[in-house]
C-alpha cells in the first residue's frame, strides 16, 4: 500500500496539489478570495498534509522542502496561520521520518533563502516595476533551476519533476485568479 502511495506518479499529483493547495490556502487569508468560514486554514491543512506526503516520499525531497520551510519562516512568509499550520505540518513530518542531510540541506537552504527574499524585495518594494526581472521573480525559477542542475548531476528526476510541478500548479493558480482581479 505504501508504495502505491509514494509511487513516481503520485509524486507528482502530491506536488502539484501542493502547489494548488498553497496558493489557495494564500490567497483565501491575504489576498481577498472568499469561499466559507476556515477555508483558509482547511487549505492550510491540505497544503502541510500534501508536503508532508511529498516530505515522505523521498530523502533528497524531503531535506529541499525541509529547506524551503525554514527559509518561509526565516523570510516572514509564514505570517498567518494557514501558512504556520502547513509549516508546523511538514516541520513535524521532516523532524520524525527523515534523515537529515546537513550539506544537501544547507545549500537548498541559502539558495532559497537569498533568491526567496530577492523576489520578496521585489515583491513588496519594487510592485510597479514591469520587467524581465519582475516576471522572472514572480515565477519562482528558484525552485525549478537548482533542482534541475542537482538532478543533472546525481539523476533522482523525481525531485527535478516534484519542484517543477509544484511551482507550475502554484503560478497556474496565481495567474487564474489575478485574471479574476485577486492579487
Amino acid at each position: 500500500m505504501l508504495d502505491y502511495l509514494f509511487s513516481p506518479y503520485l509524486i507528482i499529483i502530491w506536488a502539484c496539489l501542493y502547489g494548488l493547495f498553497m496558493k489557495i490556502a494564500d490567497l483565501l487569508n491575504e489576498h481577498g478570495l472568499k469561499w466559507f468560514k476556515g477555508s483558509g486554514q482547511l487549505f492550510g491543512f491540505l497544503t502541510g498534509i500534501t508536503g508532508s506526503l511529498l516530505i515522505l516520499s523521498d530523502p533528497v525531497i524531503a531535506n529541499i522542502i525541509g529547506a524551503m520551510v525554514i527559509a518561509f519562516f526565516i523570510r516572514g512568509r509564514m505570517d498567518r496561520l494557514n501558512h504556520q499550520l502547513a509549516g508546523t505540518i511538514m516541520t513535524i513530518t521532516f523532524l520524525f521520518s527523515s534523515s537529515f542531510q546537513p550539506m544537501l540541506f544547507g545549500i537548498f537552504y541559502v539558495i532559497f533563502l537569498i533568491f526567496g527574499s530577492l523576489k520578496d524585495c521585489v515583491d513588496d518594494y519594487l510592485k510597479k516595476r514591469k520587467g524581465a526581472f519582475a516576471l522572472l521573480s514572480e515565477i519562482m525559477l528558484y525552485y525549478p533551476i537548482p533542482t534541475l542542475i542537482y538532478c543533472l548531476m546525481y539523476g533522482n528526476w523525481i525531485v527535478f519533476w516534484v519542484f517543477f510541478c509544484y511551482t507550475l500548479f502554484y503560478n497556474l493558480i496565481k495567474y487564474y485568479y489575478k485574471k479574476k482581479g485577486y492579487k
